[in-house]
């Protein structure tokens, strides 16, 4: 038997080879990869890349297209988190609820339902052109930023309300103490302290910008718009020996941009790092008349009403169609598109694949993710910590960049060794796994950071074992946060398209896939139908999970009121 002064520093190099191999080597790959050519490795794929004129096409677009929507979600997000934060306006649980529908459905369904309901003979551009106006084109720059803008306005809204919430009242007190006006408050200290919040926020949108790759090739491969993410997927789909190294040269390209400005967001990140302990405010701080503040929460609730749901009856109204783009009729009314769904063998086989994909994705990551939060949180370990910094590597690479990355290091991980998993559904796990990963890491520090070491300590000086202490204390109080972070991660793996565009095969197509195969072949109702299906299940579950929290939180109040009654008829018993 090894003494542990040996096992240690031999685990050590297990793990942190393990790290390397899973985490560090496929981006290295990519790298050394996007230098490989028929003579060798040279520079000759960046530049027969830069004489291409339809790269510098790609990466104008993508500028125009992030900037734009960027600017547009930082706006709309930070006014309504103001809103939501700030005013009296009832109702903010249903308008935090409409805020976030974009980011609950993923983004390919939303732009389905767009274009849909924007058809150029449809209703809206039908009675646009009747008034002498333009018609509203989806399937241009502009429609591809707007889209892209609405689906990031929960990014922004999410960094930017809770840092509102956490700026001392006492502030605004002092201001107005001195005889300032709430608008000039809100002016000179609200905005110059939710400043960092808001850059940090643009950023995330920014990136997520770039990395989006379901509305650009919803929206641009039909019509000629490239942009870097759908010319990388245009190159690694193409047939020839440089099709893989050119779309790693544009993955470096890609890359570069969204680490870049990964970076500069962390650079926020810690310039409001000091505000992170202060408790959040949730009461109003701006009280609006009867008048002003109907105008308001009706104003702003029917507006995101509409704008979410009227796309969305629209593809469900779609979906029952025979023809689709045609007026409906009640001969144009039929279930055979659901018929379609719910009896296909591949469209089966590709729900089949995505709930798999979803729940061994959930299950590992909930375990290592867990165990490596608590190795960071309680033993402050260095090899947790590094573990963290690597899965927060492959997440801010954009998924097209990863899907490659997975290609170039699965086909032969080791000299010699090609255990032909290109193609399979094993190789879609460990990309869904490297990817997520980092979402449960944060999850779970999150809620062992909420836990009072002493209980474990009580465990321990009880006698217990660390199994006791996870089986009595930690996983009884981890349960309930560890798995509403996991929702996350099965929501994004349920209907995952990017990672599945490059890695699935004819027989490993995800949910995601299959809807972009049937708008791309022009089946527009089959993939409205399975839309809507998917819309369902994922709005149902979020309503259950909503619903489940409620009654909880009510039944925390009932017994909390049982136990102070009993307490209070002991005490005048005892008197």
């Amino acid at each position: 038997m090894l003494s542990s002064k040996i096992q240690r520093p031999i685990v050590r190099l297990v793990f942190y080879s393990l790290l390397c191999f899973v985490f560090v080597a496929p981006v290295l790959r990519l790298c050394v990869m996007s230098f490989h050519g028929a003579d060798g490795y040279s520079l000759a794929n960046f530049i027969t890349l830069f004489h291409d004129q339809r790269t510098w096409e790609a990466i104008k677009n993508t500028l125009i297209i992030s900037i734009a929507s960027t600017i547009m979600a930082a706006f709309v997000g930070s006014f309504l988190a103001f809103v939501s934060a700030y005013t009296n306006i009832r109702h903010k649980k249903l308008l935090e609820l409409l805020i976030l529908m974009p980011f609950i459905i993923p983004s390919y369904i939303v732009t389905l339902s767009w274009s849909g309901l924007l058809l150029k003979q449809g209703h809206i551009n039908t009675f646009m052109t009747s008034l002498g106006l333009a018609p509203l084109d989806l399937y241009s720059l502009t429609g591809i930023w707007v889209v892209l803008g609405f689906i990031n306005i929960p990014v922004v809204y999410l960094s930017v309300v809770h840092m509102l919430r956490k700026i001392p009242a006492e502030m605004e007190w002092a201001s107005r103490a001195c005889g300032f006006t709430i608008w000039q408050t809100i002016w000179r200290i609200d905005l110059r302290e939710v400043w960092p919040a808001i850059a940090s926020g643009s950023l995330l949108a920014f990136l997520a910008a770039i990395d989006n790759f379901a509305v650009p090739a919803f929206l641009g491969i039909s019509s000629g718009i490239p942009v870097l993410s759908t010319y990388i997927y245009e190159k690694a789909i193409s047939f020839g020996p440089d099709a893989f190294p050119m779309a790693a040269a544009l993955s470096v390209l890609l890359s570069c941009i969204a680490i870049g400005g990964t970076l500069l967001e962390s650079c926020f990140v810690h310039s409001r790092s000091a505000m992170e302990s202060i408790k959040e405010d949730f009461q109003p701080r701006i009280i609006l008349n009867g008048s002003r503040r109907k105008i308001l929460e009706w104003g702003v609730t029917g507006l995101l009403s509409l704008l979410n749901f009227v796309p969305l009856a629209d593809m469900i109204l779609n979906a029952f169609l025979k023809n689709y783009g045609l007026a409906v009729t009640y001969s144009n009314i039929s279930l055979r598109n659901f018929s379609f769904v719910f009896t296909n063998t591949g469209v089966l086989t590709a729900v089949r694949n995505s709930l798999i994909l979803a729940l061994v994705t959930c299950l590992v990551c909930i375990v290592i993710g867990t165990v490596l939060a608590f190795r960071q949180v309680r033993c402050h370990s260095l090899a947790a910590a590094i573990a963290e910094k690597c899965a927060a590597l492959t997440y801010a690479l954009p998924g097209i960049v990863l899907a490659l990355a997975m290609i170039f290091q699965w086909t032969e991980p080791l000299p010699g060794v090609r255990p032909q998993l290109y193609g399979t559904i094993y190789i879609l796990l460990f990309a869904y796994i490297t990817r997520y990963l980092i979402l449960q890491i944060k999850s779970s520090k999150t809620a062992l950071n909420a836990i009072n070491p002493e209980l474990e300590d009580a465990v321990r000086a009880s006698g217990g074992s660390m199994l006791s202490v996870w089986r009595y204390v930690l996983v009884p109080l981890l349960m309930r946060p560890v798995l509403s972070g996991s929702f996350l991660i099965f929501g994004l793996s349920l209907t995952e398209l990017t990672l599945s565009s490059i890695l699935a095969s004819a027989g490993t197509k995800t949910i995601g896939l299959t809807i972009f195969s049937f708008q791309q072949a022009g089946d527009y109702s089959l993939s409205a139908a399975m839309s809507t299906v998917v819309v369902l299940l994922l709005l149902g579950g979020y309503m259950l999970a909503w619903a489940t929290s409620l009654k909880k939180k009510e039944k925390n109040v009932y017994e909390l009121a049982s136990r102070t009654h009993k307490t209070e008829i002991r005490q005048h018993a005892s008197a």
